[in-house]
This record gives structure tokens, C-alpha cells and sequence, in this order.
């Protein structure tokens, strides 16, 4: 009988061993969502800046097809005028497009962005905004219409180094065509800054 109880005491874990394995256990639990959470926010980072990066793709194709419309007829920082049909609310206007190829100056029913702060609070950050005509069921500006001022795309940078905005339309200086820069700004868990850059050529 005694060696029956002998022989089952030293099958038992001691409360030493217990504690060990459980913190061990507690250990590579916690490692594991630490790698787990790590994973988490990187895969968030990542599907943000390809969503960011798409949203600034179609904001170029959008500026790209009015400078098309307009042809040669295009203003970089142009200087404010009432005769545009968009109150701008002090945003800064940076590109001013006629709407015909055949307009030989920036009139009143020209096409503007301007940057600055956001009409209301559901957005981030600066804002790039499009003062022109709506789209019709075919993807065509209805120039007949009335001119409607829209964000554009958001969380553009609320300062940039030199006094340069988060979109930048700058001429070639040997070609007839416009370099556009966009770029964006979001805080990343952590504190750290990340920015998003795209560029195109029209």
C-alpha cells in the first residue's frame, strides 16, 4: 500500500512545475498575440496605403481628363477672381482649366481646384477640392449645367516644407504638358507619420 502511494506522488507535478508551466504557457501566449497584433497593423497599413494610393490614381485621371477638355488652356495659381461660379471659403486655388479647347483665356465657367481646410469635419486633414460641372449617366461633364464645388480627396498635408500644398501642378520646362504631384498624410499607430505620393503627366 505504501508503495502504491509512493509510485503515484512521483507521477503528480509539484505546485513548482504547475506554476512553471502555466507561466511558460502565459509567455508564448503573450508573444503570440504580440506577433498576432504586429500582423494586424501592418496588414491595416498596407490595405490603407493601396486604398490611398487607388484614390489618388483616380483623382489624377479626373484632373488628367479636364486638362484634355481644355486643352492649352490652363492657369497654375491663378489669382482669385469673383467670376468663378465656386466660392473657394479661403481655400487656396491651385489649377484653373477652361472647360473648351476652344476658350482662349480662363473665363467664369472654368473648371478650379483649390486646397485648404475641409468643409465640414468628416474629412482629414486639408482637402483638394474641384469647383465644375457634374457628370452626366455617360461620364461626360454636363457643361450646361450648374458648377459644383466637391472634395476632391482628403487628408492632404496641413503644412508642406516651402509653402508647397499637397497637390502641385508644375509645367514642363522644355514640353507643353503639367507634372502633377499629390501627396497625403495620415498618422499611423505609434505616433508615426506615413505619406502617400503619387504622380502623373498631362
Amino acid at each position: 500500500m505504501k508503495h502504491s502511494e509512493q509510485h503515484a506522488g512521483q507521477l503528480g507535478f509539484t505546485l513548482v512545475e504547475l506554476l512553471l508551466t502555466i507561466s511558460l504557457g502565459m509567455f508564448f501566449l503573450l508573444w503570440a498575440l504580440s506577433v498576432i497584433n504586429k500582423e494586424l497593423v501592418f496588414g491595416h497599413g498596407m490595405a490603407q496605403r493601396l486604398r490611398n494610393r487607388g484614390l489618388q490614381q483616380r483623382t489624377l485621371a479626373l484632373i488628367q481628363s479636364d486638362l484634355a477638355r481644355g486643352g492649352q488652356h490652363w492657369e497654375i495659381d491663378p489669382s482669385f477672381t469673383s467670376l468663378w461660379p465656386c466660392s473657394l471659403a479661403g481655400r487656396d486655388p491651385v489649377l484653373a482649366i477652361a472647360t473648351t479647347t476652344n476658350s482662349s483665356q480662363i473665363n467664369g465657367r472654368a473648371i478650379v481646384y483649390s486646397v485648404g481646410a475641409a468643409p465640414s469635419a468628416i474629412w482629414r486633414g486639408q482637402v483638394l477640392m474641384r469647383c465644375g460641372p457634374a457628370f452626366d449617366l455617360n461620364g461626360e461633364p454636363n457643361l450646361s449645367g450648374r458648377f459644383q464645388n466637391r472634395v476632391v480627396i482628403d487628408a492632404l498635408p496641413s503644412s508642406s516644407k516651402n509653402g508647397v500644398h499637397g497637390f502641385v501642378a508644375r509645367p514642363d520646362p522644355s514640353l507643353p504638358l503639367l507634372h502633377l504631384h499629390l501627396e497625403q498624410q495620415f498618422q499611423r499607430p505609434g505616433g508615426k507619420v506615413q505619406r502617400i505620393q503619387s504622380t502623373a503627366v498631362s
